[in-house]
């Protein structure tokens, strides 16, 4: 698959298994990934796909100092289950 046949939908799927299969990570690792070189132009489409993930409850993501990182909603769930589960110890 190259990333010219990627758009729109078909580059938001394969940023979502992309960030499923190596969370925590950055929108630049994923440019990386998709053999795109890490420019502004590129981690900025990147970023528009981590956004509409974070819209539509797929992902989470939190700044840390200017570096967006994302992981998987079904993380998250995790370790909210993990605390709660530590309460009762």
């Amino acid at each position: 698959m190259s990333i010219d046949s990627l758009k729109g939908k078909d580059l938001n799927k394969e940023v979502y298994r992309l960030i499923k299969e190596n969370w925590p990570t950055y929108p630049s690792d994923i440019c990386r990934k998709l053999n795109l070189d890490a420019n502004i132009t590129n981690i900025s489409k990147v970023k528009y796909h981590f956004d509409l993930l974070r819209k539509r409850n797929k992902i989470r993501t939190i700044k840390i100092d200017r570096a967006l990182v994302g992981w998987p909603i079904e993380i998250e769930k995790l370790r909210v289950m993990h605390e709660f589960m530590r309460d009762f110890e």
